[in-house]
């Protein structure tokens, strides 16, 4: 199947990444939750905000799948193409998450230069709430947006964790 008619069996599972562990939500269109667990996060929490996005189907589980797709999202060489994610929000969410998936691996900007690429200029903030609303961590690569001033500023799954991103898309480069 080519990557734009490729289904998949709706579910959602646990994986682990090179930065911690995950839960995945996808429907037969494409991955709709990726979410970092985290010592503040409890993984019921998690699952229960999942579940708030999904249908029914999706509530199959499967660790085996949710692995599969990330040793997918997660590979540093992608030779296959990404799953593709499922993107639900508002009209201008929706413009600037597709405008992330825009920014190249290894690649960082600001949220300023973002909302003017957007034909937004002055919408930063607005930028930085829609980025904060993202449900489709790493593959919806919200990390790739800093400060103007090159700080990392806020991540929802904590600063050490997006710095970590960072420089292993930009190590992944390099080799």
């Amino acid at each position: 199947m080519s990557k734009t008619t490729q289904a998949y069996v709706p579910g959602h599972g646990r994986a682990t990444t090179p930065f911690g562990p995950c839960l995945l939500g996808w429907d037969k269109q494409g991955i709709f939750f990726l979410h970092f667990y985290d010592g503040n996060l409890r993984e019921t929490q998690t699952q229960l905000d999942m579940a708030s996005e999904c249908d029914p189907d999706c509530r199959r589980r499967s660790d085996q799948q949710a692995q599969n797709f990330a040793d997918r999202i997660f590979d540093p060489h992608p030779c296959e193409a990404l799953p593709k994610p499922t993107l639900r929000g508002s009209p201008f969410q929706l413009k600037v998450w597709n405008a992330l998936l825009k920014i190249p691996r290894g690649k960082v900007v600001s949220y300023g230069d973002l909302a003017e690429k957007l034909g937004q200029p002055g919408a930063a903030r607005a930028v930085g709430s829609a980025i904060a609303a993202n449900h489709v961590g790493f593959l919806v690569p919200c990390h790739r947006v800093v400060r103007a001033s090159g700080d990392t500023g806020q991540y929802r799954w904590g600063a050490a964790r997006k710095i970590e991103m960072i420089r292993w898309e930009s190590d992944a480069l390099a080799k």
